[in-house]
């Protein structure tokens, strides 16, 4: 159901109401006080989750006009903006301040004046070099995943470019890649054999384009060239005569779109292309003394890599990516505190951004449509505000509390990675953080509270205040994990987050309002106010616990358990972490946070994908060297790696 120009004034009505005290009084009538928040969040969450709003995507129009109507709300009950050199006022009143960051949006290929490319080979007879000159758009194209800027490498062919050592294979083992641009094909060996070790006639995890990307760079080559491999152009072939149509790339060899091997989240430096077989046939077989389709084939059979030097060959150009970058910005207000412990903080956060027209974070791929994300996270969004409302009402305190609705969460937690590498307010005076996202599923009275062992005293306090409310309550001890709060207690804050579960419209087009349960969402939101209100009173705030945690790099599925936690507000070539969860194996191993993660073992880590890649080739029991940049020194450490958790 769509928020229309009704649901907006109605809204505002109930608003009115609310900030002015004609609804709460100073003995209120307590279902009337219910009445008067359920439909204001009703009203909040249809308005943040209407058509309008784009899906609050960002860059978007409506994910401007969410922040605007926070910083209204905020404004209304009288909040105060934080003095801060990182905000900007951003309501009428000082009431709201701006937190501003940059983001990218998306790549978009560059002029074609600025992306050429052509082969070089060795002298011929008249003493000048070979030079095969390359046409953009039919011969090749760059790739999203790659960067920009001129380049001169020699060339390497690295057969399918997998390091799989359980599977004993491994394209790099006899041939240095450092410094060339490494000729890769797309796929795996043995695509049709069912018993293959890579996973019979399915692709494996070895064939994603970005795993291949991966180990080129932890190999420290200085450039990826992809191929079409033999197997995947005689099925498209057919394909073609099937359709019985007379198409540019008949012979099945058709170049990848630009974005088919990711969009450049990774901010990779180096050149990635994709070529037809046709401009690098007549080199191959030079430097092979068969054609390429051959050398596929003894891989296959053999299961045997044939890598090679391409002895002086070169491929030289320019690649040019445009980047377009946005300016995010968290929205951020102060309830101040009042006597001797003023300059203490709480902080109420939840995210207000989601997925706009969906993109790769969608869990419906390839659907174009509004993702409103009524649950994910206007129901947070809304229960912030609402809460807001409450303790405004109900203050002040003995502490500041701070506000904070982040922006791009769903990219990686960027908002409040942001905040607390620029914090508004003392992160040293921080006493905890409450984090809501997605509290507007309740159902089976089934309420998820992560965090109760961050802080000591905090799972008494959730429990004393839980009492009596019929919540069938589930407690998560630690502290890290896919939403906000994972940034505070990273910083050694304690945390509390709060979640109703996961349902199958998350990060779908069906994540909308009429499907919200708005009683519940009163509940939730007093138990909130509570929770927020005694931190803001108790005597002697939550002292800060290390809990261990397997979320985030190093855990679950194929990979063994490293411990690190991603430090998302660091732009640093390498993967910068921002803490280790306690008694991993990173902890044992002595990293810190701030340490800048460059080499694992024998792979080079220039990003989060480089480790993640890297990690997956030990197992648990390994003794792994790790290099990292601590204080503008490289330091080598051993992590003992435990099992998959």
């Amino acid at each position: 159901m769509v928020c229309r120009e009704w649901c907006r004034k109605a809204m505002l009505a109930v608003w009115v109401l609310l900030a002015s005290g004609s609804v709460v009084s100073a003995t209120p009538d307590a279902s009337s006080d219910r009445e008067a928040s359920r439909t204001q969040l009703e009203a909040s969450v249809r308005f943040l989750a209407g058509e309008e709003m784009e899906g609050r995507g960002p860059g978007t129009a409506g994910i401007q006009k969410a922040a605007e109507w926070v910083a209204e709300r905020f404004a209304e009950l009288g909040l105060a903006a934080p003095v801060a050199k990182s905000v900007e006022v951003a309501a009428r009143d000082g009431g709201a301040g701006w937190q501003p960051f940059e983001m990218t949006l998306q790549a978009t290929l560059g002029p074609a004046d600025a992306n050429r490319v052509e082969l070089v080979g060795p002298e011929g007879p008249d003493g000048r070099e070979t030079v095969v000159p390359l046409e953009l758009g039919r011969d090749f194209t760059p790739l999203a995943a790659g960067g920009s800027g001129a380049f001169d490498l020699p060339l390497a062919f690295l057969g399918y470019g997998i390091t799989a050592p359980q599977e004993e294979y491994d394209d790099y083992a006899s041939l240095d890649a450092k410094g060339h641009a490494v000729v890769v094909l797309r796929h795996e060996p043995q695509q049709d054999n069912p018993h293959s070790v890579f996973e019979g006639n399915q692709n494996s995890r070895y064939a994603a384009l970005s795993r291949k990307i991966a180990n080129a760079s932890e190999h420290e080559a200085a450039g990826v060239i992809f191929l079409n491999d033999a197997v995947a152009v005689k099925r498209e072939q057919e394909a073609i005569q099937r359709r019985d149509s007379a198409e540019l790339d008949a012979d099945g060899d058709a170049l990848m779109a630009f974005d088919r091997a990711g969009d450049g989240s990774e901010a990779r430096r180096m050149p990635i292309l994709h070529l037809r077989r046709a401009a690098v046939e007549a080199m191959l077989e030079s430097a092979f003394g068969k054609p390429l389709a051959e050398v596929e084939a003894a891989i296959d059979e053999e299961l045997t890599p044939h890598s090679l030097e391409l002895s002086g060959w070169r491929i030289r150009g320019q690649t040019a990516i445009e980047r377009e970058s946005t300016t995010a910005k968290n929205v951020l207000a102060v309830l101040p505190g009042k006597g001797p412990h003023a300059d203490e903080v709480v902080v109420l956060g939840a995210h207000y951004d989601h997925l706009g027209m969906g993109g790769t974070n969608s869990a419906a791929p390839g659907v174009e449509a509004i993702h409103h994300g009524a649950d994910d996270n206007a129901s947070g969004t809304a229960a912030l505000v609402e809460v807001a409302r409450q303790l405004a009402a109900r203050g002040p305190f003995p502490r500041t509390i701070l506000f904070a609705a982040f922006s791009g969460e769903e990219r990686g937690l960027l908002g409040s990675a942001h905040y607390t590498a620029n914090p508004a307010l003392p992160l040293e005076k921080t006493v905890a953080m409450v984090n809501l996202d997605m509290v507007g599923r309740l159902a089976d009275e089934k309420l998820i509270v992560h965090g109760t062992g961050t802080g000591e005293g905090l799972e008494a306090l959730v429990d004393r205040l839980l009492d009596g409310r019929g919540f069938e309550v589930t407690k998560e001890p630690g502290g890290f994990g896919p939403s906000d709060h994972a940034s505070f207690y990273a910083k050694k804050i304690p945390v509390l987050h709060l979640f109703t579960g996961s349902h199958e419209d998350y990060h779908r087009p069906t994540d909308t309002a009429e499907k919200i349960n708005y009683d519940g969402m009163v509940r939730i939101a007093a138990f909130v106010a509570d929770v927020v209100a005694e931190l803001a009173e108790v005597s002697e705030p939550p002292a800060y616990v290390q809990v261990a945690s397997t979320q985030f790099a190093g855990g679950g599925g194929d990979r063994p358990y490293f411990g690190s936690i991603p430090d998302f507000a660091t732009n640093a070539e390498g993967y910068a972490i921002s803490g280790v969860a306690k008694d991993s194996p990173a902890a044992r191993g002595g990293l810190e946070g701030g340490d800048l993660i460059v080499r694992l073992g024998e792979s080079a880590v220039k990003g989060l994908e480089d480790f993640d890649n890297a990690l997956r080739k030990y197992r648990g029991g390994d003794a792994v060297p790790v290099v990292v940049r601590r204080g503008g020194q490289e330091v080598t450490l051993e992590v003992t790696l435990d099992p998959p958790r």
